[in-house]
């Protein structure tokens, strides 16, 4: 079984990255944020994905203090320094979501608002928006093998080359799914009783391990040396 940690330790990771953000902490600190929020995804066997950040981090500390000191067009810079440097600040953040949208289920984080009280207007459509995005992907896959079963070409090239045939043949069914799969997710939702009134149970046992705390106090340390100057 894959670990991933539980969803009240992905909020403090959140809220730890959005300290960082606010504190404005030097480049020093960040890389250390980084590297902590990186590590959950080897520890999680999600080794594309922590490949992935660790390469788009690299190339953006690279073109921030590389790339753009050398830099003198105006048209070049403002979209470079953008990437580099606005986007760059966000990677924590992003991080996270990441994490959170490929290792947690829906039914953790519903359990887990149960368990705060959280309103059931607010429970009720998360629930249909999480799910939402990967039913879609799906269906998006699902058309590119119908395109490729009946040999129309596809890709970016094809988008070039043929602009409103992919609009056509992926768009406009993705665009008319969409509607349909609100509703049945909605009716999911409503199925499993989260509008009714009074308490809830949930089969779902949320339960903190010693990694999530252990990783919980390292996540601190970069607002500790901030804080304390040591960096």
């Amino acid at each position: 079984m894959v670990f991933h940690f539980d969803p009240r330790t992905i909020l403090y990771f959140l809220l730890i990255s959005q300290i960082v953000l606010l504190l404005d902490s030097s480049i020093f600190i960040e890389i250390i944020t980084v590297i902590i929020f990186i590590m959950p995804f080897f520890i999680s066997k999600q080794l594309k994905w922590g490949f992935i950040i660790v390469i788009v981090y690299s190339l953006q500390l690279f073109t921030a203090f590389t790339i753009l000191p050398n830099i003198d067009n105006t048209m070049l810079l403002y979209p470079l320094s953008m990437v580099a440097n606005g986007f760059r600040e966000l990677i924590p953040g992003i991080i996270i979501g990441i994490y959170a949208l490929r290792l947690t289920h829906s039914a953790e984080w519903i359990s887990l608002f149960k368990k705060w009280r959280f309103p059931k207007f607010f429970i009720v459509p998360f629930s249909v928006i999480f799910r939402f995005f990967p039913t879609i992907r799906e269906d998006y896959h699902q058309i590119r093998k119908a395109m490729a079963f009946r040999g129309i070409e596809r890709g970016p090239i094809a988008f070039i080359k043929q602009p409103i045939q992919t609009f056509e043949f992926i768009l406009i069914p993705l665009l008319m799914n969409a509607s349909q799969v609100a509703q049945d997710l909605t009716i999911s939702a409503l199925t499993k009783g989260l509008s009714i009134p009074g308490k809830q149970t949930s089969i779902i046992n949320l339960r903190m391990t010693k990694v999530d705390l252990i990783y919980m106090v390292i996540a601190f340390i970069p607002i500790v040396i901030d804080i304390g100057g040591l960096l």
